[in-house]
């Protein structure tokens, strides 16, 4: 048994921690995140987590006793995907929000201090954990005098960072990590109820025109002997400087038009800032790709199987509910974006993992070593058939001249020598498929299993 514990439980509804008591009324009786950010204008530091899907006892902290000195449970910060506001180093959030840390009241920080409860910094769904969180993390619990944190994060790099700079800047490590994959198991779990003609999600259920589906294996199969539309698919919502570099090198080599590419540069307001320089810095290219720029800006907005808008409207739910298998049935090759390119993060976000759930092999566009955690579940990847070496590169530059050359092999092939390519690694296609589906049926063990390396941290 796992004992969570809030400071305030109001009317039976659950508040997250680390918030002001300003903020109460947007969590009560729901949390209403469209009205906080209406109001408050920023993005909610803390959410109510998944972590609350599965059955943990929560328990207000004005029940134990004040001299209580035995261990009994964890104080949680449930995170989203805005950490850095969660731990003040948002200066949009100055003057408004300082840090979790600043709201957690004196009896529960006195309680922190004895070692009665642990602080368990829950980051389980999109949320990559730069440097600067690390650090206030580190730095608050020091100032506070909590020993023994615990930070549950998608991010494989964050350990290695963390005791790196603290070897750097001579400090003890103040809180442990636990990596849980949340984007594996959830993406995996609605693939494998869609083929049981169950929904997890229903986000779009009041957009008419989409209608969640996944693909089967006797789909994949029976697609053998027909010529795919598209080489690629490549889908590119939010602009960053990685995701624009590779539209460059799509529209150079004629990859763009007329396949499954999607993007739009004004996603976010204005046109995108040029920034292409940061991942292409021989000028020669800089140069020849700055003319495909130009080419994008004019196109403005491209969409492979619903418009970009409409598919994210709500601002929060884009990665999940709105599947459509026939991207994927007409397409050979998923050219990966991640979220993160630039940054020395380890996060494996849903966009690395639902290839895998259709059938395709990637060409991923991401944080290194990022292969090398997805084989560390099962999962095969393409090496002989894609030249994986990039992953093994941590020089930014470098890591993007790789794939581009990979990309600029694909533009040379014939339709037919791409479905030959294909359908060589059926194999691995299979292979990756049904793992992806067994993990998804086994979801609830997956955080069983977190909660029990939770209790076995010392």
């Amino acid at each position: 048994m796992i004992n969570f514990y809030y400071d305030r439980i109001v009317d039976g509804v659950t508040i997250p921690n680390g918030i002001p008591e300003n903020f109460v009324k947007y969590y009560n009786r729901f949390f209403n995140y469209p009205l906080f950010r209406e109001e408050v204008g920023f993005e909610p530091a803390v959410y109510p987590s998944d972590i609350r899907q599965h059955g943990l006892t929560e328990i207000s902290v004005d029940s134990i006793d004040k001299n209580e000195k035995e261990f009994l449970g964890y104080y949680t910060i449930e995170g989203f995907g805005s950490a850095r506001n969660a731990m003040g180093v948002n200066v949009q959030t100055e003057g408004k929000y300082e840090s979790v840390f600043k709201y957690i009241k004196k009896d529960t920080i006195n309680l922190l201090q004895k070692g009665v409860l642990k602080i368990c910094i829950c980051y389980l769904q999109e949320a990559f954990i730069l440097d600067d969180i690390i650090h206030s993390i580190h730095n608050n619990t020091k100032k506070l005098n909590i020993q023994n944190s615990i930070v549950i994060v998608n991010d494989y790099l964050v350990d290695k960072r963390y005791k790196d700079w603290c070897k750097q800047v001579g400090e003890t490590p103040r809180f442990k990590t636990i990596v849980f994959c949340h984007s594996l198991y959830e993406k995996s779990n609605e693939i494998s109820e869609l083929l049981n003609n169950h929904q997890t999600y229903h986000m779009a259920d009041d957009y008419k025109e989409h209608t969640s589906s996944a693909m089967s294996l006797d789909e994949f199969k029976d697609s053998k002997s027909t010529l795919r539309k598209n080489t690629i698919l490549s889908m590119n919502r939010r602009q960053r400087e990685h995701r624009l570099a590779t539209l460059c090198v799509l529209n150079h080599y004629g990859l763009l038009k007329g396949n499954g590419v999607s993007y739009q540069l004004t996603f976010d307001g204005p046109t995108t800032p040029y920034y292409v320089d940061w991942v292409i810095k021989d000028q020669d290219k800089y140069k020849k790709y700055y003319e495909d720029y130009r080419e994008l800006k004019e196109m403005k907005y491209q969409w492979v199987d619903y418009p970009i808008a409409m598919e994210a409207k709500d601002g929060v739910h884009h990665g999940y509910g709105w599947e459509n298998k026939q991207p994927y049935l007409d397409s050979y090759l998923n050219i990966t974006t991640e979220t993160d390119f630039l940054n020395p993060t380890g996060y494996a976000s849903e966009k690395v993992w639902k290839p895998f759930g259709f059938f395709q092999p990637i060409l991923l566009v991401g944080n290194y070593g990022t292969l090398e955690f997805v084989r560390s579940f099962g999962f095969k990847t393409f090496d002989g058939f894609i030249d994986e070496s990039y992953d093994k590169e941590k020089d930014n530059v470098k890591r993007f001249e790789l794939i581009e050359k990979e990309i600029i092999k694909f533009s040379k092939m014939s339709k037919q020598e791409v479905h030959d390519w294909y359908w060589s690694m059926e194999d691995i296609l299979v292979h990756n498929h049904k793992l992806f589906l067994e993990i998804g049926k086994h979801k609830a063990d997956q955080y069983k299993n977190m909660f029990k390396e939770l209790q076995e941290i010392k």
